[in-house]
């Protein structure tokens, strides 16, 4: 479940964590297996619209080969 796809490019921006978060922010990723941009946009997209469910806003799912 990636991102929505859309006709505009996405806007970049840069951001300094400190050393704990950095690192939190790592571990949750590694636990999850996404990038730590992906959990960054998932922060970030919990902040700005907490109503949003639970389910859209987990990890994606893995799929394997012969597995539906």
């Amino acid at each position: 479940m990636g991102r929505p796809r859309t006709e505009k490019q996405p806007a970049r921006l840069t951001v300094t964590l400190d050393e704990q978060d950095y690192s939190a922010v790592c571990t949750l990723a590694a636990q999850n297996d996404v990038s730590a941009a992906w959990v960054i946009r998932r922060a970030v997209q919990q902040y700005l619209h907490p109503a949003t469910s639970q389910a859209e806003m987990s990890a994606p799912q893995k799929h394997t080969r012969g597995q539906s």
